[in-house]
């Protein structure tokens, strides 16, 4: 048989060692933590005979650890009248490589008061005694999801048009450093009414003269204006003309008759209703003599 020299043996064992084979894939991002990631080398070789020969390595072991992460979604945005209370549902996905619990916060820029809740009878609104209030998620297994909901009272009184942003925040347990927010948008529409009135003829004037009350009532405001009543008390030292009423040019009498208008004479008083928002405008008048 031909012997190899020492040469040819080393250069056939060095090309045998470079084809390393592993046994098991590299890590993958969002591999489940506690995963145990294995590889061993293979080393084929000869010997001067031309036996084939196997070395094999030690097999190493690497763990995967945990590691947090969390979405919450979507942003919403909404309105509401003061006294309401506006509810925007929430999903949170454990985009973590591990089961988590996330603790919940919803803060509001006005420090209006909010309240997190599952909505237990599904009808999408809060229901108190009804609704579970939470704190936290509990357990969320990895890639689950949880939906909740931010409930968002809008105290009464509250001027049309003013904003208010609630930040809903998720917080994982397992590394309070990693968090994920959404935001809700509210923006208060309610009515803002304004009341002018005048009298005519302008300036003074002689015992005789019968005056012109005209009184405009106007809603600025985005939300309409219900059950709007306007009175006005006759003024001393004149006598109320009987049956002078008129709401936007049309003529009421002072009877209790259905048509939204009645005087005792001494009072004038006008069952507007409801006035639209956003300019919505009624022009009542009645007339006096001065004594």
């Amino acid at each position: 048989m031909k012997q190899r020299s020492m040469q040819q043996i080393l250069g056939v064992a060095v090309v045998l060692m470079a084809a390393v084979a592993l046994t098991s894939p590299a890590f993958a991002l969002g591999t489940s933590a506690g995963t145990n990631i294995t590889n061993q080398a293979t080393v084929n070789y000869e010997d001067a005979n031309g036996n084939p020969l196997t070395a094999v390595s030690n097999t190493v072991t690497t763990t995967v650890s945990q590691v947090a992460a969390v979405d919450v979604s979507p942003d919403n945005s909404g309105s509401g009248d003061p006294g309401d209370t506006v509810v925007f549902a929430h999903t949170l996905t454990n985009n973590g490589n591990e089961d988590d619990t996330f603790d919940l916060t919803a803060v509001s820029s006005s420090t209006w008061t909010t309240v997190l809740f599952i909505d237990t009878n599904s009808n999408g609104q809060y229901d108190a005694g009804t609704d579970t209030v939470i704190s936290d998620t509990g357990l969320v297994l990895e890639n689950g999801t949880f939906d909740f909901w931010v409930a968002l009272t809008i105290p009464g009184g509250t001027p049309d048009g003013t904003p208010d942003t609630v930040t809903v925040t998720a917080t994982s347990q397992f590394d309070p450093t990693v968090s994920d927010t959404a935001t809700d948008t509210t923006n208060t529409t309610s009515p803002d009414l304004t009341v002018v009135k005048s009298v005519g003829p302008a300036g003074p004037q002689p015992p005789g003269t019968t005056l012109t009350y005209t009184i405009q009532i106007t809603n600025g405001g985005s939300a309409d204006a219900s059950n709007v009543v306007m009175t006005d008390p006759v003024p001393a030292n004149t006598t109320y003309v009987a049956d002078s009423i008129t709401q936007d040019g049309t003529p009421r009498t002072d009877a209790s008759d259905g048509d939204n208008a009645t005087s005792d004479g001494t009072t004038v008083t006008v069952d507007v209703g409801t006035l639209a928002g956003g300019g919505g405008t009624t022009t009542i008048t009645f007339q006096t003599t001065i004594d």
